[in-house]
């Protein structure tokens, strides 16, 4: 687990969750885990999201995404709604300099690790996830 799934456990009050896991369907799930996911994100991680957009996430992966985006907007100095759909490249911000700035930050503020050589291959918020996902795999 890393750091982000340490914190949502803790929170969800479950030994341990992973990126697939669907928290709205932990055991003993209501509104004050809810709550708790909510506060968890704006408090740990400078993330807030608002009800609706909750309501959209359904995994612990979803949850990360939002923070790993908020994370990548202090980075770049631009609003959170500019990287929906953005890309390496695809925005001014997100030069080659911030993107070695988000590899290890993201690598300090999760607990991650990205091998260098995958840092070419992650163009996208969504490839950060992704390539935990896989590497989360390929470790078992």
């Amino acid at each position: 687990m890393n750091k982000f799934e340490a914190v949502v456990a803790d929170v969800l009050e479950v030994d341990a969750v992973g990126l697939d896991t669907r928290f709205r369907e932990t055991e003993g799930w209501c509104s004050l885990l809810a709550f708790g996911l909510l506060v968890m994100m704006e408090n740990d991680w400078a993330a807030p999201v608002g009800i609706e957009k909750f309501l959209t996430l359904a995994t612990v992966g979803d949850l990360m995404r939002e923070a790993l985006a908020a994370l990548a907007a202090r980075i770049f100095a631009c609003d959170r709604a500019k990287l929906d759909g953005a890309s390496y490249g695809s925005i001014p911000e997100w030069d080659s300099v911030n993107h070695l700035r988000l590899v290890m930050e993201a690598e300090e503020k999760f607990g991650v690790s990205y091998p260098i050589e995958v840092v070419p291959e992650l163009k996208t918020l969504d490839d950060f996830i992704s390539r935990l996902d896989r590497q989360h795999m390929e470790m078992v």
